[in-house]
């Protein structure tokens, strides 16, 4: 039997959905993940195949489908063409919107992050009760688990600035942290990293997600926004700070693989329809002062 993955854009969104399908290869299936960067990682995740899904051009060869859906033409002319052996993981579902659900499908408890909703729907698609939040990962040999117990990796960037904790801000919680005598480095994909150089902190250069992942597994912690690296860092087994806008959301998108700390605006900044300060100016309403002291929580000083 054959089985299609197929994960939404985000490397993060790749890595979840790898828990779905090494609960299908587990159970026999020949599985192909279709995500754009996930083979990047593919000596971490032996024994899976993977594919990028903007290559995708046909999928009449295997026998089910598992799509996350992402309320894209993508995702929707998939369903209209392969809904008969297809299974959608939705992280919300509106009448009128998506199509019509059949029993193969799965609706997530926003309640719980999304690593708990992939295991749980994909057991419950096999007609299994016991849910697995593991995604095959294996680390390579030579490397060693927070080798350097004094790096501090900060993620500042994300996919657009609404998502983006402000640059100054991780800057001076970069400089209050290197005054405890911690190593901060900033970690920015090739096309930012001209932007930070300038930073006065090192900022190493990273090829490749592999190259990251082993960055990021002999460091102490990771620092962010909500981002993939988050993810990637949480699936490593390291601790992480993720700065959000949303607690409602985040309860759901958190990194899962190993539960850090999130932190948002405080409950009582107002999100009224005509003043929705915590959704606009949420950035504003985390001071570097509050994430230092998570920080200091997190590396127990």
């Amino acid at each position: 039997m054959k089985a299609a993955v197929i994960c939404s854009k985000g490397m993060g969104d790749g890595l979840m959905m790898l828990v779905a399908s090494h609960r299908l290869k587990l159970q026999g299936y020949h599985v192909t993940t279709f995500q754009d960067s996930l083979g990047q990682l593919a000596e971490w995740f032996p024994g899976h195949h993977f594919a990028k899904r903007s290559e995708i051009e046909s999928l009449d060869d295997f026998d089910l489908i598992l799509l996350q859906n992402d309320n894209t033409p993508f995702s929707f002319n998939l369903v209209d063409k392969y809904r008969d052996k297809m299974s959608i993981f939705y992280a919300s579902y509106e009448e009128g919107k998506h199509r019509p659900l059949t029993p193969r499908d799965f609706l997530f408890n926003r309640a719980r992050p999304m690593v708990y909703n992939i295991a749980e729907g994909v057991a419950n698609l096999l007609g299994q009760i016991n849910p697995i939040q593991e995604n095959g990962l294996m680390i390579p040999e030579g490397l060693t688990y927070q080798k350097y117990g004094k790096r501090i990796v900060i993620h500042p960037t994300s996919t657009t600035p609404k998502r983006t904790w402000h640059r100054g801000k991780f800057l001076k919680l970069a400089a209050q942290l290197k005054k405890k005598g911690y190593e901060v480095v900033f970690a920015v994909s090739p096309e930012e990293r001209e932007e930070w150089v300038s930073s006065g902190f090192p900022v190493p250069k990273f090829p490749t997600l592999a190259d990251l992942a082993a960055y990021l597994y002999e460091s102490r912690l990771l620092i962010g926004n909500e981002s993939g690296t988050g993810h990637l860092a949480s699936n490593l087994g390291i601790p992480t700070l993720i700065v959000a806008s949303c607690p409602k959301q985040m309860a759901l998108w958190r990194p899962g693989f190993r539960l850090g700390k999130v932190l948002t605006p405080p409950p009582y900044i107002p999100n009224f329809k005509l003043a929705r300060l915590r959704e606009k100016k949420w950035q504003t309403f985390i001071t570097p002062h509050r994430m230092f002291k998570t920080c200091r929580e997190l590396l127990e000083f």
